[in-house]
């Protein structure tokens, strides 16, 4: 049986106040430009209009045969 995989691109953002690491997925917080409001300091930004470095990556999950997650690995960088 051939193994099931589904992906999901993901961005990573530092509070530029606080410095606390936030995960969301790029779609949201990149191709939308949706604002992020930290949990820790409660101010907010946007890791696409700001200058907050942001890393881009692709997550790819490892499917049983339910459809339920076996193991998940970063599939690549992007740019």
């Amino acid at each position: 049986m051939k193994q099931k995989k589904a992906y999901l691109d993901i961005t990573v953002s530092i509070c530029p106040f606080c410095g606390t690491p936030y995960a969301d997925a790029s779609w949201y917080a990149i191709e939308l430009g949706s604002d992020v409001e930290c949990g820790v300091c409660g101010r907010t930004w946007n890791p696409k209009e700001s200058k907050v470095k942001v890393d881009r990556f692709l997550l790819e999950f490892l499917l049983d045969e339910n459809a339920k997650v076996m193991k998940v690995k970063k599939k690549k960088r992007i740019e």
